[in-house]
């Protein structure tokens, strides 16, 4: 009966940590974006939503804004992901280039999967530096944004030849 009251309280818990609302804004990070300090911007908007939310600055608050900002960043980079896969091609389908030549898309996508191996390595390695503490979820996540927020700022920069 205890474990049966344990798994009932644990799920009730579970279940309204997941029904938080957050209060992210991209136009936190976009606006700064604009202004042209881009890596000053990674992390911006999660730092403003575990301000402004109600309970932001708790572990499981902090989880949900680090998320929400991950999510924003993830769907960018597969958008520059998509650009750059549409000028590979262009560039393999050209006869500007030698024969010879390897793949830009083959090269595209070995570096894509190298970049995401990374990723994982990398944040969980963060994730094991917190082993058995609150705050392993949250390092992972803040790692996991970082690092894909360079990315699409990479990515955005080679398309852009910046």
């Amino acid at each position: 009966m205890r474990r049966l009251l344990l798994a009932a309280t644990m799920a009730s818990v579970g279940a309204a940590a997941q029904a938080q609302t957050v209060d992210f804004d991209p136009a936190v990070a976009q606006s700064c974006l604009d202004r042209g300090d881009a890596g000053a911007c990674i992390g911006l908007a999660a730092d403003h939503c575990m301000l402004v939310t109600p309970g932001g600055g708790s572990t499981a608050g902090m989880g949900f804004c680090l998320r929400a900002e991950l999510d924003w960043w993830d769907a960018a980079l597969n958008t520059a992901y998509r650009q750059m896969v549409a000028q590979a091609r262009r560039i393999d389908a050209s006869e500007g280039g030698t024969p010879d030549r390897p793949s830009d898309i083959e090269a595209l996508r070995a570096m894509q999967r190298a970049w995401i191996a990374y990723r994982d390595a990398t944040c969980s390695y963060e994730e094991l530096q917190w082993w058995g503490g609150t705050g392993a979820h949250g390092a992972g996540l803040s790692c996991r944004l970082q690092l894909t927020a360079a990315q699409t700022l990479r990515l955005r920069a080679m398309i852009y030849h910046e």
